[in-house]
């Protein structure tokens, strides 16, 4: 009754009068492509976000699961390396002094630092040596140039540097 009543309604008003003027097959096509306008409003608004949403859901809970296993398989690792202090595992001193005189470099100055850093004073040494020095020490002993600050001299070659080595 009500259906019936809103169907009446709908044909005394402007657009119902416009669509029943038409002829029947006018008004199978007209409603077939209303269906399809629906559908397509139905998929683009609702299906399509939450088939999105879905599938981004999926990969973050696949992505956590990843995360989660990882930290299963490094738990020791990790809680050893939570525990350890960066300096106790080794002194940078004697590296430096070490594989400077195997580069026939010669420190002016070596200063080591609270926090496990060591500044490196270096005077009238070869640029090329330096670099060669610091290359080898982050190779094959982990240090790595914290800050460097490197000065020419009126020899060409020839630097004053200063390097914060970690």
């Amino acid at each position: 009754m009500i259906f019936e009543q809103q169907l009446e309604d709908l044909k005394r008003s402007p657009v119902g009068r416009w669509f029943y003027g038409r002829e029947q097959n006018e008004q199978r096509i007209l409603a077939g492509l209303g269906g399809l306008i629906v559908i397509a409003i139905l998929w683009a608004g609702v299906w399509n976000p939450v088939s999105d949403w879905c599938e981004i859901s999926v990969n973050r809970q696949q992505n956590a699961q990843q995360l989660h296993d990882w930290l299963l398989t490094n738990e020791s690792a990790a809680r050893k390396a939570a525990t350890t202090k960066p300096n106790q595992s080794r002194s940078l001193t004697p590296i430096i002094t070490r594989t400077a005189t195997a580069h026939e470099i010669s420190v002016s100055r070596l200063q080591p630092e609270s926090n496990g850093v060591v500044r490196v004073v270096l005077q009238q040494q070869s640029f090329n040596k330096i670099i060669s020095w610091v290359a080898q020490m982050e190779e094959k002993n982990g240090v790595s140039v914290e800050r460097a600050s490197l000065d020419s001299l009126e020899e060409p070659g020839f630097v004053n540097a200063q390097i914060r080595l970690n």
